[in-house]
């Protein structure tokens, strides 16, 4: 192993409940009660992309860059005060510095969240760069999204693991040869079957990872 790709949700920061219960508290602000299926359908768009389908379902008057503007200002404040790391994150950090190990923030929460919450824990230096799926326009569900990071890491697919909770992100990282470690997160329980099936290796939270499986490349 030379290179971790790690997803930031629901694998380095207990963050997905805030996701799911985003949009649903910002249509109670306007006065429309959330339908059950919501988090459902927007469970794999971007912020960006939830509003404009938000928009376009419940017809609703402020313009899609207004209703990305109230979500993301209730975002920024929880990803730099309130949101907190998973159980061992700053272990498993520490440990894979001083294996020399590269590692990369791959996500599809915007950019400036991301540095948000990784400086509001200290740990914005262990990470030598942030792809998110703004930047180059393409979803984690995507195999491109993480060729480019290998091709920016200028690694064999064999030399690098994926740190991730969701099911659809280890499909993608798949075909192209990636390895997976899966993380378990409250919010992909309903896949929980088949991410045990696709990872080569499955934890409740990072206490449980045998690192040395990882330098021996498993």
């Amino acid at each position: 192993m030379k290179a971790g790709i790690f997803d930031l949700d629901g694998t380095l920061v207990d963050s997905m409940w805030l996701w799911e219960s985003l949009a649903d508290n910002y249509l109670l602000s306007i006065g429309i009660e959330p339908p059950k299926d919501l988090g459902e359908a927007l469970k794999e768009l971007t912020l960006k992309e939830a509003a404009y389908y938000m928009k376009e379902r419940f017809n609703i008057e402020n313009t899609p860059y207004e209703i990305n503007q109230d979500m993301g200002n209730l975002l920024a404040d929880y990803y730099a005060n309130r949101l907190q790391l998973k159980p061992y994150v700053l272990e498993i950090l520490e440990e894979f510095k001083n294996e020399d190990i590269t590692m990369v923030i791959a996500t599809a929460t915007d950019e400036h969240l991301v540095e948000a919450v990784l400086n509001s824990h200290g740990i914005r230096s262990y990470f030598e760069f942030i792809q998110t799926c703004n930047n180059i326009g393409l979803s984690k569900g995507q195999p491109e999204f993480f060729q480019i990071i290998i091709d920016r890491l200028k690694l064999d697919p064999k030399e690098i693991w994926v740190f991730e909770d969701a099911l659809h992100c280890m499909v993608s990282a798949k075909k192209i040869g990636l390895k997976i470690v899966a993380v378990k997160d409250k919010s992909s329980l309903s896949d929980l079957e088949k991410i045990k099936k696709i990872s080569d290796i499955y934890i409740e939270n990072f206490s449980q990872l045998e690192v040395e499986k990882l330098w021996k490349n498993y």
